[in-house]
């Protein structure tokens, strides 16, 4: 008697796509406000994943919301590699870079032994750190899909992206007013915005209200923080993924995940101009609609009461890391003028 039991595919496709279509949907809602009212996608995104999350007890979303947290992450992940152009970022100079890269070492040292003093987790070190000194939201679920993946770890996330996203706009409305104040030069303007201001969006906007050059030249410098993202999540699994696989039990260490070597790849051909520009288009808008969607996932699966509940010191400890970043980078262009 011939078996009727489906396909795998069709099994896979019918155990995960009630969850899939929830955050997708929920996805979408989150950019059309976004577009609508400006405000950052990511943020939108986390807000309408925790109010839908009584989804997440319903058995048959489960699979496919899990699915987009984590898969659908790391295909974003993956595809911001197709932003990077190196030739970009060298045209910026190198005093400058080292600048940048040395204040990004220095939030992530901070981030460290601020949450050790804080009695906060490595792990929150990790994406609180890696938010800040990289590209906010995006860095943190780059740096979250290598980490262990439990509830703590998805609340962390959670909390992570509303703070970094709160300090983020704070940063864009006043950190173009205290530029302007100390009467910089538009170069300068650029290195400061473009080295500090966690989201590219509110980098864009800060140095789009000085002029179009600082707008122009604190993008390219904020490229250097996207491009230092590769090393920095794989620092992370080295320091903490490598050894919770260990303590899971895995059958198999994996020494460099998969997309990440994908992102490098992306990035490697991005620089010697093989992709074309419209695929580059495409990679980089279907990168930010999969970030959008794993974030709504996280969201749905988070409960908002374990978010209220971390307490004074998570904001701290970013709020310490935002600082930081800006006092090395506005006092290293001061010392080199």
């Amino acid at each position: 008697m011939p078996s009727t039991s489906p396909p795998a595919w069709q099994d896979w496709l019918i155990r995960h796509y009630p969850g899939i279509l929830i955050a997708a949907v929920g996805g979408i809602c989150a950019e059309a406000i976004s577009q609508h009212y400006g405000a950052p996608p990511m943020l939108i995104a986390l807000l309408i994943g925790l109010a839908i999350h009584f989804v997440y007890d319903l058995e048959k979303t489960k699979a496919g919301i899990a699915f987009s947290a984590r898969n659908v992450l790391r295909f974003g992940v993956a595809l911001l590699g197709i932003k990077i152009a190196y030739s970009d970022i060298i045209s910026i100079g190198l005093a400058p870079l080292l600048l940048v890269i040395f204040a990004m070492g220095v939030t992530m040292l901070t981030a460290a032994l601020g949450a050790r003093m804080l009695g906060l987790s490595p792990e929150f070190a990790a994406l609180s750190g890696g938010s800040v000194a990289v590209c906010g939201a995006s860095a943190a679920a780059a740096v979250s899909s290598v980490l262990p993946q439990d509830k703590e770890s998805e609340r962390s996330l959670a909390v992570v992206i509303a703070v970094v996203t709160l300090m983020a706009t704070v940063a864009m409305i006043f950190y173009p007013l205290l530029v302007t104040a100390l009467g910089l030069t538009e170069e300068e303007m650029g290195v400061i915005l473009g080295g500090t201001i966690h989201d590219v969006a509110q980098v864009v906007a800060a140095g789009k209200a000085i002029s179009p050059k600082v707008g122009d030249l604190s993008t390219f410098v904020k490229l250097v923080r996207v491009a230092m993202l590769l090393p920095i999540v794989m620092g992370v699994y080295f320091w903490l993924g490598r050894k919770a696989a260990r303590q899971d039990g895995a059958s198999r260490i994996q020494y460099v995940p998969g997309f990440l070597i994908a992102f490098f790849v992306l990035a490697a051909l991005n620089s010697l101009k093989l992709i074309p520009a419209n695929v580059a288009t495409l990679g980089t808008t279907a990168s930010h609609y999969f970030l959008v969607v794993s974030i709504t996932a996280i969201g749905v699966k988070t409960d908002l009461k374990s978010v209220l509940s971390v307490g004074w010191r998570p904001f701290a400890l970013i709020v310490l890391e935002t600082v930081v970043m800006l006092l090395v980078v506005l006092g290293g262009v001061l010392a080199m003028r």
